[in-house]
């Protein structure tokens, strides 16, 4: 049975051989002698030197003739060492090779665009809902009492953009008469389908007779047979966005216009926020109300919609780069947030409006409210 055999090789024209060793007694321990050991040294003037092959001693160990140390790795070492010295050619190869794999993976991208989009959304969805349900706690503690006041203007038709959880629905002003809350219907476009069962949940303790949209949830039906309508009022719970006025789902058009749009803590993790709000705009009643509460980019110690701060109380400068700075890292990480959104900025700049009514809260408990100051308000489309 063979236990070593060597294969010279061709350098530049040289006669090859081949050397085989066999075992004589078929034994397999270091130890066996080793018989028909056929030695034939190839020399070349070559800067390769001299070729040696393995030859059995007394001991039974195979030695090393010719220059005495592993000869075939030597050559092979050599051999690369010759044909890529140059340091140059190594980056040429590794710049090639990165652009053979950037072009590749852009290719395919391209090719599965809507898949890989899709996939990518979904596990941020998934992520963000996480970190909500072990984080969202501290933000709910946060805007309660801005939340407070600012919902006892809700009524009529409502639609409300990014309920998340629905932590706040509780806080939806009820009829003195009925009981009931105080809206006809409460249309909550939420696209995280992470988060639906916890908002249905929500919308129910808080006395809404809930239901999915048929055309964007694919449990509408499983849920619609087991909740039916009752004298409640109704929630339907929407998936989908304002990010496209060709995408915009159907039941939100249907429903509409509203009384009241309400969004809080949403606009600054919208893909387009100028759609967003010409959308909202669109989409009020003519003095209908749009009712926000956003965390934005931080403005200037002369901006007369501060409340509750001083100048000097923050380091403007350095908060402003923070914020531009962690931008796309924190985009990546909470589904498509941003922090250097100027949210109130842009929306006193659209035209329509007969009257827009907001403050800006700088906080500095800690390093994230002074990360995210907060603006909070009303604006009052035009009869």
């Amino acid at each position: 049975m063979p236990i070593f055999s060597a294969y010279s090789f061709d350098v530049e024209g040289q006669e090859t051989r081949t050397y085989d060793m066999h075992n004589v007694g078929g034994a397999s321990q270091y130890g066996s002698h080793f018989g028909n050991v056929r030695q034939e040294p190839i020399t070349s003037d070559k800067p390769y030197g001299e070729v040696a092959v393995p030859q059995a001693t007394a001991n039974g160990y195979p030695s090393y003739g010719g220059n005495g140390g592993s000869m075939y790795i030597s050559q092979a070492m050599t051999l690369s060492a010759n044909l890529f010295s140059d340091a140059l050619s190594w980056k040429r190869i590794a710049f090639g090779l990165l652009v053979v794999a950037l072009g590749w993976s852009f290719a395919m991208y391209q090719r599965n665009k809507q898949a890989v989009d899709s996939y990518l959304r979904t596990k941020r969805f998934y992520f963000f809902n996480a970190f909500w349900v072990s984080k969202g706690a501290m933000m709910t503690m946060r805007l309660k009492p801005l939340r407070g006041t600012l919902w006892q203007q809700i009524d009529g038709t409502v639609l409300e953009i990014g309920p998340g959880f629905g932590e706040y629905l509780s806080l939806v002003p009820t009829n003195d008469k009925t009981g009931l809350r105080n809206v006809s219907r409460y249309i909550a476009m939420e696209p995280n389908m992470f988060m639906h069962s916890r908002l249905a949940e929500n919308a129910e303790n808080a006395g809404f007779s809930v239901q999915y949209d048929k055309h964007t949830c694919p449990e509408a039906k499983t849920f619609n047979d087991q909740h039916r309508r009752s004298e409640l009022p109704t929630l339907t719970i929407v998936n989908g966005t304002l990010d496209d006025h060709k995408d915009i789902p159907k039941a939100i058009i249907e429903n509409g216009p509203y009384d009241c749009i309400v969004s809080s803590m949403v606009l600054c993790s919208v893909i387009n926020i100028d759609s967003n709000l010409k959308a909202i705009y669109s989409l009020l009643k003519p003095g209908g109300k749009f009712i926000f509460i956003e965390h934005v980019q931080h403005t200037d110690d002369t901006d007369n919609t501060l409340v509750d701060c001083k100048p000097g109380d923050i380091n403007l400068n350095r908060w402003r780069t923070i914020q531009t700075a962690m931008t796309p890292m924190w985009s990546l990480a909470f589904g498509y947030c941003r922090l250097d959104r100027p949210t109130g900025k842009l929306l006193e700049a659209m035209p329509g409006w007969s009257k827009i009514e907001y403050k800006t809260l700088r906080q500095t408990v800690n390093p994230m409210a002074k990360m995210t100051p907060l603006i909070y308000g009303v604006a009052i489309k035009n009869d």
